[in-house]
């Protein structure tokens, strides 16, 4: 009885053995694949081209093009980033006022890379033409989808080459603190805000400390009330994404700024064709601000990022045949990303509020322009015109302009060429005699964008 017993065990775990081989094996497959997998390390500093330490971003792509980290040097100009074995492409950059340098790697294990004193020289000076640039819709860990700390946030802006920016986190001030803090020593200029997020639409209050009531905010004189107490703070009302969420445009002229530009959706390029609305309602808010210029309503427009998350990969897999959106799609999301000029007579958050107030300002993601019409500028209002000289510097470290468009009462009255990889400079003379307003647009090969505010005719 006992030998039989033995022998059915014996029998009985050479089957359950043999069921269980094959999950084994895989096991087995998945352990040596875990092994096998390995990562080096990448480290280095980012200098300017004098020597100074400069915190800057850093973006690496895989063989195919595809954005795998994004990631920032320190005060010191030093970064660290871990990365599977392999080749990559390591791109440096600080905004659009920087040469943007590639650089080919490989990343091997056990074998760290140091990349030392890497140089990124400032080609162009906007601030010497008084302009300072900013993003004034962004988003911390103190938004209920927010992913970073203040800090991250900070740091992300000022290795975007920011010059300034607003923090407006979701119906609360509790990160503006430490915001302010942090640029306390530094050349950036830290506005304090908030996204005042109600049914009725998304307003930045920019410059404010003061938390909004949003339980108050039900009807069209609720809003009316909101504008005025944020005017008696000192700050400016912004509306945000229109083309998206905002369906009281009878009242815009009581707000400063209408943000026809969100970094959330492609920029307000002609052609959208093949792209869903989700990604396209730039465009709609850019016509919306265009009706209402012509109806008399003189309102700034603004273009921020509306940046939740630093690390900014991909916003997602191509989904259109729309070659420039996909284009777009993977260059990713990032603070500063479209962002304004504005033209101060001070740098300062008082010189900002009276530049949005005035409309010195163009939007961009990349194109940089400074025109003037009979010497004004965006914003500013000629009299009695007839013949119009217009003078334009359009410059870009992409590499890749088509044209400056010239605009008047919303058609495109002039296209002017531009040299693709070098400044271009010039000036044309136009009979503006019919029209109420004009504002500059400047088109590239690809995604890259800018449009300035009007200069008004009367």
């Amino acid at each position: 009885m006992k030998y039989w017993i033995h022998t059915f065990l014996i029998f009985y775990s050479l089957l359950t053995l043999c069921q269980l081989q094959p999950f084994l094996n895989e096991r087995d497959q998945l352990v040596n694949q875990w092994v096998e997998f390995k990562q080096g390390e990448v480290m280095g500093v980012i200098e300017d081209e004098h020597g100074k330490p400069m915190i800057a971003q850093l973006r690496f792509f895989d063989p195919d093009g595809a954005i795998v980290k994004r990631i920032q040097s320190n005060e010191e100009g030093s970064f660290e980033a871990v990365l599977d074995e392999g080749r990559y492409t390591l791109e440096i950059s600080k905004g659009y006022e920087y040469e943007i340098k590639q650089l080919p790697i490989e990343v091997q294990n056990e074998n760290p890379l140091t990349l030392t004193s890497i140089s990124l020289a400032r080609i162009m000076d906007w601030g010497a033409k008084q302009y300072i640039s900013g993003d004034f819709h962004q988003h911390s860990q103190f938004s209920p989808d927010g992913r970073n700390t203040i800090s991250e946030v900070f740091d992300a802006n000022r290795a975007n080459g920011l010059n300034s920016g607003a923090l407006t986190d979701h119906n609360t001030v509790s990160g503006n603190d430490e915001w302010v803090t942090l640029a306390k020593d530094s050349n950036f200029i830290a506005i304090p805000s908030q996204e005042i997020t109600t049914k009725q639409g998304h307003y930045v209050a920019l410059n404010t400390t003061e938390l909004m009531d949003i339980t108050a905010l039900e009807t069209k004189n609720d809003v009316e009330k909101m504008i005025s107490m944020i005017h008696e703070q000192g700050g400016l009302v912004q509306i945000n994404h229109p083309g998206r969420q905002f369906s009281n445009l009878e009242q815009a002229a009581l707000f400063d700024a209408i943000e026809i530009w969100n970094g959330r959706a492609m920029p307000p390029l002609s052609d959208q064709t093949g792209v869903e609305t989700s990604f396209s309602y730039n465009e709609i808010s850019k016509k919306k601000w265009f009706d209402l210029l012509s109806s008399g309503v003189k309102i700034t427009a603004l273009g921020n990022s509306d940046n939740h998350d630093i690390s900014g990969g991909s916003m997602g897999t191509s989904i259109s045949e729309n070659k420039t959106f996909n284009e777009w799609m993977a260059d990713g999301w990032y603070n500063g990303n479209p962002r304004n000029y504005i033209k101060v007579e001070e740098q300062s958050i008082t010189g900002i509020l009276d530049g949005i107030k005035q409309g010195h300002v163009f939007i961009t993601n990349g194109p940089l322009m400074d025109i003037t019409m009979n010497n004004v500028s965006f914003g500013d209002t000629l009299e009695n015109v007839v013949d119009a000289e217009i003078s334009y510097l359009i410059a870009s470290n992409h590499g890749n302009l088509q044209q400056l468009n010239i605009i008047a009462d919303g058609k495109v009255i002039e296209e002017i060429p531009l040299a693709a990889n070098v400044p271009t400079i010039g000036t044309v003379t136009l009979n503006l005699s019919p029209y109420h307003w004009v504002v500059f647009e400047v088109t590239s090969e690809s995604f890259e964008y800018a449009i300035s505010n009007p200069i008004y005719l009367k």
